[in-house]
């Protein structure tokens, strides 16, 4: 007999959305839109160089592309990703490389679940 486990995440996240109502209050929702789909456009990319990063076991990529999320993540306001990214920062220096793709997976769990949330704040200004 063969038994077949599906982990399944879910996780919810207190995502806050007033970096995003402040975005479209500041600027024309033209502007707005540019601004959000362009951090999200950085966003999503850098998530696909961590992950890459990552399967190609390159610390010093992986950190890089930390660095970048946590930039692009004050554009947007997520800042529910910093202790994943602070985790996931200290372990490029360490020396576990499960505990590091534990962090790489986790970080990405979380990466898509902000931009599917933002999507749909997206899809309401429209």
């Amino acid at each position: 007999m063969v038994q077949i486990s599906i982990l399944l995440h879910d996780e919810h996240l207190p995502f806050c959305t007033r970096k995003i109502y402040e975005i479209y209050c500041e600027f024309e929702p033209q502007r707005a839109k540019a601004i959000i789909n362009g951090a999200l456009d950085k966003f999503a990319i850098r998530l696909y160089v961590l992950e890459c990063a990552s399967k190609k076991n390159k610390r010093s990529a992986v950190r890089k592309a930390v660095d970048a999320l946590m930039g692009i993540r004050h554009q947007i306001g997520l800042s529910i990703l910093t202790n994943a990214a602070h985790n996931m920062r200290a372990l490029t220096t360490a020396f576990d490389d499960l505990a590091l793709a534990a962090a790489v997976a986790r970080m990405m769990r979380l990466g898509d679940i902000c931009l599917v949330s933002l999507w749909a704040i997206q899809d309401q200004k429209k």
